[in-house]
């Protein structure tokens, strides 16, 4: 999962023994199904989406949550006009549950928005957003997108209308403002063949414009073109808008490759992209940051680092340092072992940058039966070391910190894995799921170091980890926070949700059928 946040919007931190915040904890409560999304209104009164059924046959259902009880309840049926459509997308614009729902229909491919009350209940009929006519004879029939702007104030849906493998593919955009006005729209084709560029990102500012990153790849009639930094020619910005397209090369240097990004933008049209680079050979080399003025087409700032020159890394040691070096040289880093994704991105009110990113990957173990003949495959999902780096407004990476952890299960996502993370106060603060073990068990303050225990979602073993962060030089403490014990249920940081407007954060435990909430209040 990855965003960008202004932090300067956002104030959030949490109950422990430097800071008191108070949270107000909703009772154990039976519920039906796993939650798919909360919808903060205010306080302790929101909205939920979640699935109820069986592995063959579930219905959506939106509830609206009042005082943390729920007050009203309906299915989310897709009905249209000639019958049912699909569900795309649930969001809460201006604290109202709307509906994307997409129609494919006499080679018309189209979306429409049903609007629902506060009982849960459709009001009116759906209304259509936008369409396009599908093209005859195509295996793919294209896709509908819906991207949000920060403040929430825009929304674009984007559409793709595939071509043959000797075609570009065409797409469509409408910006639209929460008020579901028409704000710019229009058709496109990028100027490159369909098989030799990925679209990465789309990214709606705070003024509705509309932009989109791509990876562009070299063709090669040699073998069958593999998509890898190996063989990637670069990565572009385009702005779309309704008199076409213009595009910008997004280059760093040498054999330096932009490998993952995050986009950024302000009102005074400045885009911020920070995120990861590698070489050819692959791997993750380091961090990198780009500041563009679209408005004036000039580039204000970018930058690079390799992590090991400037990461707090007290467990290297010299023979570490040593050989790293020697392995840059062949275009390798003991970092290319993990694979690292960005998560989370704050812009400061001085202009610096805080990124995350997080060690993860997806082990798969097959297992065969000799006498039986049968196999069974089990995944793995391992989310380890968090990385947090800070760029000053000049593009320098200031420092680079390690976070320790080890999360691992087994064929469910990583439910309860990753973590979730704020900024107030000049500090950032990161929860996730952890083991008392990795504590003093009567101050609570961390002290594992580098090799921690795995996770534990025990009741005696079980604790949310509590990491505060100084942003000046990225000192930080990490202490033990709440565990299952306290509150009867494990935390799912992945579904923790911000209400900027309000000042507070609605945290979801869960525990076999029961849920339970939790809302931090941050006055």
């Amino acid at each position: 999962m990855k965003f960008f946040v202004s932090a300067f919007f956002i104030l959030v931190a949490y109950n422990h023994t430097v800071a008191q915040f108070d949270i107000k904890w909703s009772e154990l409560m039976r519920v039906g199904g796993h939650v798919n999304r909360v919808y903060p209104v205010a306080y302790s009164d929101f909205y939920t989406t979640r699935y109820q059924g069986t592995r063959l046959y579930s219905s959506l259902y939106l509830t609206n949550h009042s005082g943390f009880k729920e007050t009203a309840k309906g299915k989310v049926a897709p009905k249209l006009d000639r019958g049912f459509g699909i569900i795309e997308q649930v969001e809460l614009i201006k604290n109202t549950p709307i509906v994307f729902i997409s129609d494919k229909k006499d080679g018309v491919h189209k979306m429409y928005y049903q609007k629902y009350s506060s009982a849960c209940e459709p009001i009116g009929l759906p209304k259509e957003i936008t369409s396009y006519e599908m093209p005859r004879q195509r295996k793919r029939k294209g896709d509908f997108w819906i991207h949000f702007s920060a403040n929430k104030q825009f929304f674009c849906i984007d559409y793709e209308i595939p071509g043959s493998k000797t075609e570009h593919d065409r797409f469509g955009y409408r910006v639209y403002s929460d008020e579901f006005e028409l704000i710019s729209q229009g058709e496109y084709e990028l100027p490159y063949p369909s098989r030799l560029v990925t679209i990465t990102n789309n990214h709606v500012s705070n003024n509705g414009n509309y932009f989109l990153t791509a990876k562009v790849y070299k063709d090669d009639d040699s073998r069958k073109l593999f998509k890898s930094l190996d063989n990637l020619e670069k990565v572009v910005l385009i702005h779309i808008t309704p008199e076409g397209m213009e595009e910008f090369d997004l280059e760093l240097e040498d054999e330096k490759r932009i490998s993952d990004l995050s986009i950024g933008s302000n009102e005074q049209g400045i885009l911020t992209f920070t995120g990861l680079y590698g070489n050819k050979k692959g791997g993750t080399k380091g961090a990198f940051f780009y500041k563009f003025d679209y408005q004036n087409k000039k580039v204000l700032v970018r930058s690079w680092k390799p992590f090991y020159e400037v990461s707090d890394m007290d467990d290297w040691t010299e023979k570490d340092l040593k050989r790293e070096k020697k392995l840059e040289k062949k275009g390798r880093s003991m970092l290319d072992l993990h694979q690292f994704d960005i998560r989370d991105l704050y812009e400061l009110e001085d202009g610096s940058l805080i990124g995350m990113i997080e060690r993860y990957y997806v082990r798969v173990v097959t297992t065969y039966d000799q006498q039986t003949n049968r196999s069974s495959t089990t995944y793995y999902y391992h989310y380890e070391d968090i990385k947090v780096y800070k760029i000053n407004p000049g593009g320098e990476i200031m420092w680079i910190k390690d976070i320790p952890k080890r999360q691992v299960s087994a064929n469910d996502d990583g439910y309860l894995s990753s973590f979730s993370s704020f900024v107030t106060g000049g500090k950032l603060y990161v929860m996730f799921n952890d083991n008392l073990k990795n504590y003093n068990e009567s101050s609570g303050i961390y002290e594992t170091g580098d090799a921690p225990f795995t996770a534990n979602y025990r009741k005696k073993k079980n604790t949310v980890a509590l990491v505060e962060m100084d942003l000046e030089n990225g000192d930080y403490t990490r202490k033990s926070y709440f565990g299952r014990k306290e509150t009867e249920a494990l935390a799912v940081p992945k579904k923790f949700v911000l209400n900027p407007d309000k000042k507070e954060l609605t945290m979801i435990l869960r525990i076999g059928k029961k849920e339970k909430y939790g809302i931090l209040s941050l006055e």
